[in-house]
């Protein structure tokens, strides 16, 4: 087999063109594929999709040498094709999928033709997609058309490198037919990430369904208000056709992508140490910015799945097989585990280990000294990921669940709530701690704590480094232990602050997010309090470091009556204290305590209801890597009868959002709520990493009015998930892994899509 030339799959047509020399237009795009190979020093070859001999290994090709068009007859089959025809007869499907099949073939769009009514069906019934984007309702007049192109790379990892609207075929860029042909004045930064959400959250589906397909165009519509809809998908060759009217440039970086995917995987298939600048030096030349695929060093960044086995030696010593050694760039010296690195003598020995199928279920065994064991506090008995790296050889994932300092109250019992965190233990390995900052040996960098055993699904008592990542879900540790902590991990201890509603309160007068903040005070003293309370005639007071709706009291004038009404929401029992003047009131807040802590008091705003029940809600935000945040769930909390606070800890009910827009009476559109509700938390979450704290996890409370205009009441950095866990089970465990996988991502760690596959990468956004 041909492991160095890249090949072209062209219809029968087109091919006898070239061979008559009677190009047409289209004809140009295949070019464009021999220039990109000239770039690279690769050889593109030609093939005649009804003269590929798929079970004799050859075909009738041609390549292009400059100007000329040199036909080389029947050649061997290059190991890797790109498909970029839509055919419609069964028979060259037929082709192209015994090509597949053949031993060592890898073929770029095996299946490049995805039907509208199967695509559609998987836009409104996958769980993971109906509740982010609307398939498009043509009973309803659209403003305009536009495109995405989707291109995968050789990990699969989508980008989407171009985006522009098609109306009357006239080519604009979004932004500008977003003004000219909705009723809105300006496209909010707000509508592209939701919309870059929707992409790659379709696109992600896809793979997993479609993993065939390495390049698609997706069309969406834009209602008049904005509103964003899935109509179908869009050829790729029309989106390279609109674009080389208006932008040549860059409908030639477009058609450069599959050429240098090819490339890519090619280099990877041979296992070979690329060239950065091989693959780099085409983005320098890219005017327009268009980065389809960018070629990162593998070498370097290549994990291993690995065992540990000990030995008795007294020097601090590692044994690796040499093939491992093939991805070294410089022959290590230091090993690192968790935050410490400790110096080591590295000795290589010859063993044929296949590493292809390499996975948890399926390690490598490395051979340790028994001093470095007990130098570095290495467990043996997990399966880690190993990369190497300038010089070190790094060991984890090392990941710390952060306790407060009552160490008493710590045991393996208490840990076994944390157990559901770890279902998903196989696609990521390595090892957990669970510390406290007082059980640290901050000399030697070692925690001490409870280490999970994921063959037997339970802890036990251990000692590691201090890990690389360090997850806290609880505040209550000394200031001191914190920062030494962020120090040691190089701020990699996420939820390193404990963001409270002073904190909320202290945001009223950015911009960017006041209109969505209810007027909002500290309780300084009660004549503040009384002129607030004259103005809105109902509010709410709030202590400022309890959640979960503790603490909580609503205050109102009475109705066609003098005095006050102020209801306690401290016990599960609402109980209404009645005052007729401002000294009653006054002498009751000094009896109950309110002036001597820390309290708020805001606008009580009106909640939409459902069934005459008041509902708020809890919009669950998590980053999947340091600079991108998602929305990882949205509940609903549906207060009891004839009760004002909604949590599910006083007895609230948990529903979907969707449900709850159907069963309101307020005509609401449920998409249109959605969005507004996303687009506030992703602005939320951009202001908060501006402080450079280091923020990965948020609950957010949504106050929904009677109009359905949101209102953020609190921002919870330590979220309850109750409601998630009995209205969908399945999307309570992914929110409580989230957390996890992210500490394994910021380490630089792979995560697989199951025990036995391909990693999962963390994408970089890409779209413009």
């Amino acid at each position: 087999m041909d492991e160095i030339s890249i090949g072209i799959i062209l219809p029968k047509r087109q091919w006898n063109r070239f061979a008559q020399k009677q190009l047409e237009e289209e004809d140009s795009f295949v070019l464009h594929y021999a220039k990109t190979g000239d770039d690279l020093n690769l050889e593109v070859l030609f093939f005649n999709i009804d003269e590929l001999l798929v079970n004799e290994r050859k075909g009738n090709a041609f390549t292009i040498k400059g100007e000329d068009i040199v036909f080389i007859g029947f050649a061997e089959i290059p190991s890797i094709f790109y498909n970029p025809t839509i055919y419609h007869q069964k028979k060259y499907n037929r082709i192209i999928f015994e090509l597949a099949k053949q031993t060592g073939v890898t073929i770029i769009n095996e299946q490049n033709n995805l039907k509208k009514k199967p695509f559609l069906d998987l836009m409104k019934t996958h769980p993971a997609l109906i509740n982010i984007v609307k398939v498009a309702d043509h009973h309803q007049q659209p403003s305009f058309n536009f495109n995405i192109l989707g291109q995968k790379d050789e990990q699969n990892q989508w980008t989407t490198p171009i985006v522009y609207a098609k109306v009357h075929d006239e080519i604009y860029t979004l932004e500008k037919a977003f003004l000219l042909f909705t009723e809105n004045q300006q496209m909010e930064e707000e509508t592209k990430d939701y919309l870059y959400e929707v992409c790659h959250r379709i696109l992600d589906i896809l793979h997993y369904y479609y993993p065939a397909i390495y390049e698609i165009g997706l069309q969406f519509i834009m209602m008049k208000n904005g509103e964003i809809q899935i109509q179908s998908t869009y050829p790729v060759f029309s989106i390279i056709k609109d674009i080389s009217v208006r932008n040549e440039k860059l409908a030639a970086a477009i058609l450069r992508w599959p050429i240098e995917l090819a490339n890519a995987i090619r280099l990877k298939k041979n296992n070979e140490k690329s060239d950065p600048n091989l693959l780099l030096n085409d983005e320098a030349s890219n005017d327009d910015n268009i980065t389809p695929f960018v070629g990162n060093s593998r070498i370097v960044e290549e994990n291993v799945w690995v065992i540990f086995k000990a030995f008795q030696d007294e020097k601090m010593m590692m044994k690796v097989p040499d093939r491992i050694t093939e991805w070294w760039r410089e022959k290590p010296n230091v090993v690192k585990f968790g935050v410490i690195e400790q110096p080591c003598h590295f000795v290589i020995y010859e063993d044929a280990i296949p590493l292809r199928h390499n996975s948890y279920q399926n390690p490598i065994e490395l051979f340790v000294s028994h001093t470095l064991v007990e130098s570095i506090h290495l467990p043996t008995d997990l399966v880690y990921q190993i990369q190497f790296s300038e010089g070190r050889a790094i060991i984890g994932p090392t990941i710390g669940l952060l306790l407060a300092e009552k160490n008493q109250v710590y045991n393996l019992k208490y840990m076994e709530k944390f157990n559901d965190r770890f279902g998903e233990y196989h696609r990521f390995g390595g090892v957990t701690i669970a510390f406290s900052p007082r059980s640290v040996d901050w000399e030697k960098k070692i925690a001490h704590g409870m280490v999970y055993e994921p063959k037997n699904k339970q802890w036990r008592y251990d000692s590691t480094p201090i890990p690389s990542t360090i997850y806290r879900r609880n505040f209550h540790q000394k200031k001191e232990s914190i920062n030494k902590l962020i120090d040691l991990t190089d701020n990699n201890l996420f939820n390193s602050y404990h963001f409270k509603k002073s904190d909320l309160y202290l945001l009223k007068n950015n911009p960017e997010i006041n209109q969505h903040l209810p007027d909002t005070f500290l309780l300084n003293n009660l004549e503040g309090l009384i002129e607030f309370l004259k103005e809105k005639k109902k509010i709410i007071l709030k202590p400022v470091s309890l959640s979960r709706g503790r603490g909580i009291f609503i205050l109102e004038l009475n109705n066609g009556m003098e005095g006050f009404s102020l209801y306690d929401y401290r016990t599960n029992k609402k109980v209404q204290h009645v005052r007729k003047n401002l000294e009653g009131l006054e002498a009751l807040f000094e009896e109950i305590g309110i002036l001597h802590q820390e309290y708020l008091y805001q606008t009580y705003i009106p909640l939409l209801k459902v069934n005459n029940r008041a509902l708020d809600v809890r919009v669950v935000m998590q980053k999947y890597n340091k600079s991108k945040w998602q929305c990882t769930g949205i509940e609903c909390r549906v207060a009891r009868e004839h009760e004002d606070l909604t949590n599910i800890a006083r007895g609230g009910e948990a529903m979907t959002l969707r449900d709850v827009i159907k069963n309101s009476t307020q005509g609401l559109n449920y998409t249109q709520v959605y969005r507004n509700i996303l687009n506030v938390c992703q602005r939320f979450c951009r202001i908060t990493d501006q402080t450079k704290k280091h923020f990965a996890e948020f609950g957010i409370d949504i106050a929904l009015d009677e109009n359905g205009y949101p209102w953020i009441l609190e921002a919870n950095i330590y979220p309850s998930f109750k409601g998630f866990k009995t209205l969908d089970y399945d999307l309570y465990l992914k929110i409580r892994n989230q957390p996890l996988y992210y500490a394994v991502q910021i380490q630089g760690f792979k995560i697989l899509e199951d025990a036995y596959g391909k990693s999962l990468s963390f994408k970089e956004r890409v779209y413009q």
